[in-house]
This record gives structure tokens, sequence and C-alpha cells, in this order.
């Protein structure tokens, strides 16, 4: 079988939570999402928090909910990140601007800055689990902090999620706090996290509001996301160690390791060769599903250049760090990475 690029780990409290749910006779939202609200509000250090049903859901209702007080026309996202974060976007009726890359993935500071003053929203992720220190610097518009890949992890003595104005979780399921669908939105201001409850429930949300969907997140969903609540910081643990063992099988590799911190949550382990497609094709050939961090570009799928994103498209490859990975699969990885790296 082939080693996967994720794959979540459910123990055996996950069927008995689930199993709970149902016999309430209670699955859409209720006790347990609010529960969970109240979990990820105090792990961010927030002081409010709205359980919806996607992370895609959680960015665009928080794009809408800032559009309530001004306008949200530009704003600035990764050119390398997920598919989700620009659909988010044009959801909103808003210009994306794309910010590249520098060679370590995070954000090209510099571009950034000059991009700043001309935006009315800015996307931060920290991508791959790696940390985004663009979060704890000072914007002139409004920062959604995504730690949708981050989650766990800290800058100093502050959590991820705990910075910007707004910040969005997601629990989809290959993510680091994710059971099988779900996203959230955490602030410390009031108004935005009470006009985003407005907003993802259909049925009781006023005429006026810019947007309203059927967004909230079932009680089924919320269970098992708190299951793996519980688990995260030893999962955590295990892909750090796992990935400290990648690098010493590496040692003497032409690769370039992409950088990552200890106070990441080691969410992806990313290395840099001449050719990423290649490599991949290498990998699978030898029953190891590596990947591209990410599938394409932004810039490019929407007919822009960003030279540090398309760099990263050809050069960088994402192998599987599985926090349950058995000493077979990971005795295959490293005979892999001697052959194909």
């Amino acid at each position: 079988m082939m080693i996967p690029h994720s794959r979540p780990v459910f123990g055996v409290d996950s069927a008995p939570a689930v199993n709970s749910v149902v016999q309430s006779g209670h699955t859409a939202r209720g006790p347990v999402s609010v529960a969970l609200e109240g979990r990820v509000a105090a792990l961010t250090g927030r002081a409010y928090a709205a359980a919806v049903d996607s992370g895609t859901s959680a960015l665009m209702l928080a794009l809408f909910a800032l559009s309530v007080d001004h306008p949200v026309r530009r704003v600035g996202i990764p050119a390398y990140a997920c598919r989700a974060v620009l659909h988010a976007v044009r959801a909103c009726n808003a210009e994306p601007v794309f910010m590249d890359c520098t060679t370590d993935l995070r954000l090209d500071s510099a571009q950034a800055e000059t991009l700043a003053p001309t935006l009315d929203a800015v996307i931060l992720n920290h991508p791959f689990g790696m940390i985004e220190p663009l979060v704890a610097q000072d914007w002139p518009c409004p920062v959604i902090e995504d730690i949708a890949q981050a989650a766990g992890g800290s800058i100093g003595e502050h959590d991820i999620g705990s910075f910007g104005d707004i910040s969005i979780a997601s629990f989809y399921v290959t993510k680091p706090w994710g059971g099988a669908y779900g996203g959230m939105v955490l602030s410390s201001q009031a108004h935005i996290v009470e006009q985003v409850c407005l907003m993802r429930n259909a049925d009781a949300a006023d005429v006026s509001l810019p947007y309203a969907g059927n967004h909230q997140m079932s009680d089924v969903h919320a269970a098992l996301a708190t299951c793996r609540l519980d688990s995260a910081p030893v999962e955590m643990g295990h892909r750090r160690a796992l990935a400290a063992r990648y690098d010493d099988y590496l040692q003497g590799k032409d690769i370039q390791l992409v950088s990552r911190e200890a106070s990441g949550n080691h969410y992806r382990y990313i290395v840099r060769v001449e050719n990423a497609a290649q490599v991949i094709e290498a990998f699978r050939a030898h029953g190891v599903t590596a990947a591209h961090p990410v599938a394409m570009p932004l810039s490019r799928l929407m007919g822009q250049a960003c030279p540090g994103a398309e760099l990263a498209r050809e050069q960088c490859v994402s192998l599987p760090v599985l926090a349950d990975m058995s000493d077979a699969e990971e005795d295959r990885m490293r005979k892999a990475m001697a052959v194909c790296l």
C-alpha cells in the first residue's frame, strides 16, 4: 500500500463520542459545538468564537463581517497557498492582491510592506505548519490570521491564533485539528463574531446583512474535532521527532530543507530540489505519496506571475510526516529518500 501524504489519527474515543451525539437525538449545532467554541477560544487567547461548516466559510464570513464597518475591496493573500483562500475572497466580490513568497515559503516582507497601504484587509497564513512572522507586525488594515495548517504552534509566549483582528481555524480531516469538516472564526472583538453568528444561520439572518447562509457546524463534526484536539499535542510531538529523523536520513544529500522552527507544529516536511515533478513521480514509484505543497500558485490561476511562488511550484516537494507512521513505513520512507533524493 502507498504511504499517504496525510492520514488523520482517530483514537478509541472517536466512535463513542460520535455515537453519543447520535444517541442524543441532537446532531445539528448544539452543546458539543458550543463547547468546542469555548475550548478553541481558550487555546488561541480569544474572547469570542463562532463555529462554522468549513475553513473556507470561516474566511468568507470573516471578510463579510469586516465589510459591515467599511468596504473590503482589495484583500492581500499569499500567492502560494491553498485554493480555498482565493475562493473565499472572490465570494465576497473582493479583488485578491497576491503577496509573493521567499525561498523559505514565508511572505516577502518587503513586497508585503509596499502593498499594505493599498489593502482593505489581509489574510496571513502560517504555511505548512511553519510560522509567518508578519502576523506579529502592525498593519494599516485588518488582519485575518489563518491557522488551518499551523494550529498548536506559537510565536514566543503567544499561541498561534492570537494575532490580528480575526483568526481562522479549520477542522477539515487532514488538518492538525481536523475531524471531518468544520471551521471557526475567532476574535477579541465581540461585534465581529456577532456578525458571523448572524450570517451563519440564514433562517434567522436579517436581510440588511451583506450575506447569510447555512454555515453552522454540526455536533457530529464538533465531536470528531474535539477528539482530535485531545490528541493534538501528542501527534505534534510524534511529527517533530519524525522530522528530526528525516533530517538525519538526508544529511549529505544535495537538497535544501525548507527551514522550520521548533515552535511550529511540523505539519509538513518540505524539501527543495531541481525538479519537483520528477522527484514526486519517483517517490510515488517507490510507494510514497509525495506532493507539491500547493497544487498551483493562486497568482497563476488568476493569470498573474509571482516569481517566488512559481519557483516554489517547480522546486518544492512535501513528504509524508505522519503522526502514526509505523516502523515499517518509516523504513520504506528512509529507503525511498536514499533513492529519490
